[in-house]
């Protein structure tokens, strides 16, 4: 009996890995929709914005919440379509590093090692799972770009440029550092002849078609409404005095964290890789990726000596060092990874994936023990259910707090919620709902707070004070006495959807 050929077993060795990496997905989709229907803060949002489809909605670009719409039409508004998006880019991310890897390193070992690397990184493994949204979507678009720019190195074949088309069309409409990692892997790219060659084919303009056509409607809705754009410009901490000090020692910090306990697991499995004696320096790819490296922090570092910033977020690092492990990888020679090191590195992984997976787990059904209510504990079921005693089954929902909006949205799915400083209200058809229902957080405020009670009297006409206030308290999901109170009052007839 013949044995099966290297391409065979190569080939079974990516099924088996992606089969495995899909499994580990597919029971964070099961936790998350067993464990509380309530969303998240980002979440929440998205359940709010997606009530319509539009050319945008934020300072944040609009795809991610086009692709949710379509999510819940298709599955219905509940935690089980925003884990399906959530996770399904989380496992298409980890599928592009690991083709992306593949095609860097030549070695499909070390491509499974880099790819399982990024459980080791918080902002991935854990926040990114937590309550992330459009930083998920362009951490995709960043690997995807990268694997779609090494499979360019070996074919300019139309198809692939047009390829190329979608992947920057959907890096610019997740978020705008995607603009930043593109700059570094033009850059590290254009160091080298092959680079070179791929910006220099005419089916280049193939690509900016495409990109073209995927931005067109949202940058004419960024002309048209600049100061939402620029409304989160805030978010950039800076200073003028010692600005290049602080923000230097932030990035180095922040950095280093952002790749703790990459760096140290990775150092004491693989100690080699930080002498990286092993590698030919004739590689195109390695070359390429450790020019990556380089010039990514030469320019994130003369950003924010140019803009002056004094802090750096860790979050903005997510689709700029995911690369972090394939350079790591890149250091070690295929030899040097022996089957035993193989072993154990993947066992390592195994405890990680099982202490994200333990920890999702303990933060919400765990929190009365250790005394930390996460949102997902919120009993918004129950909330529900009070709010329909008191005559409010279908109709405008009005807070001022978007986690409750989005959240009773999904209660609600028939209804429209809406908050103030969104400009949503003038989504809202007149005369569509008989009932308002306007919820906050007691613990915020007792009486309807201010900012809430001024956009219902300047956008619908009405004195909050003139219906009763309703305060429903429950105790939150898996907590014996802890309890949340949220103020309710519901208005039974319509608003007058015209400013005054």
């Amino acid at each position: 009996m013949t044995a099966p050929s290297p391409a065979i077993e190569q080939r079974a060795l990516t099924l088996k890995f992606l089969l495995a990496l899909g499994g580990y997905f597919l029971l964070h989709i099961l936790l998350r929709v067993t464990i509380s229907g309530s969303l998240d803060y980002d979440e929440a949002e998205q359940a709010m914005l997606g009530q319509w489809l539009l050319a945008g909605y934020t300072e944040q670009p609009p795809l991610y919440t086009w692709i949710q719409h379509g999510l819940f039409i298709l599955f219905g508004k509940n935690a089980f379509a925003v884990s399906l998006m959530k996770n399904g880019l989380l496992f298409s991310t980890y599928a592009c590093v690991y083709f992306a890897a593949c095609r860097i390193l030549g070695d499909r070992r070390s491509a499974i090692l880099a790819t399982c690397s990024l459980l080791f990184i918080p902002q991935i493994a854990w926040e990114s799972q937590r309550d992330m949204t459009h930083t998920t979507l362009v951490v995709f678009a960043a690997a995807a770009t990268l694997w779609q720019m090494m499979r360019l190195i070996e074919n300019t074949s139309l198809l692939n440029y047009c390829i190329l088309g979608l992947c920057l069309g959907t890096g610019f409409m997740a978020k705008a550092n995607y603009a930043l990692f593109l700059l570094v892997a033009v850059l590290a790219l254009s160091t080298f002849a092959e680079g070179r060659r791929i910006f220099a084919n005419r089916k280049i303009v193939a690509s900016l078609a495409i990109l073209a056509l995927f931005t067109g409607t949202y940058l004419l809705w960024m002309a048209a409404n600049q100061d939402i754009v620029f409304s989160a410009t805030h978010k950039f901490k800076q200073a003028v005095g010692h600005y290049w000090l602080r923000g230097t020692l932030s990035l180095i910090a922040n950095s280093f964290l952002f790749l703790t306990p990459l760096w140290l697991i990775c150092g004491l499995i693989f100690p080699s890789g930080y002498l990286g004696r092993g590698v030919q320096d004739s590689d195109f790819h390695r070359r390429f990726i450790t020019r990556y490296m380089i010039i990514l922090f030469l320019t994130l570092l003369l950003a924010v000596l140019f803009f002056k910033v004094t802090y750096v977020k860790d979050r903005w690092l997510q689709p700029l060092l995911f690369v972090a492990p394939i350079f790591f990888f890149s250091r070690l020679s295929p030899a040097e990874i022996t089957p035993r090191k193989f072993r154990t590195y993947l066992t390592t992984v195994l405890v990680a994936a099982l202490a994200v997976y333990t920890g999702f787990t303990f933060r919400t059904a765990g929190a009365d023990i250790t005394d930390n209510f996460c949102r997902l504990n919120y009993p918004f079921q129950a909330f529900a259910d009070d709010m329909r005693k008191s005559g409010f089954t279908e109709g405008l929902i009005v807070s001022n707090d978007r986690f409750l909006a989005g959240n009773f949205h999904v209660m609600f799915p028939s209804s429209t919620a809406i908050v103030p400083d969104y400009r949503l209200e003038r989504l809202v058809e007149d005369g569509r709902y008989t009932t308002v229902a306007v919820v906050w957080k007691v613990a915020e405020s007792i009486p309807i707070p201010v900012d809430l009670e001024t956009f219902l009297q300047k956008t619908y006409g009405f004195r909050a004070a003139e219906y009763p206030i309703r305060y429903f308290d429950h105790s939150y999901l898996f907590a014996d006495e802890e309890i949340v109170t949220l103020g309710v009052i519901i208005i039974p007839r319509p608003p007058v959807l015209t400013n005054p």
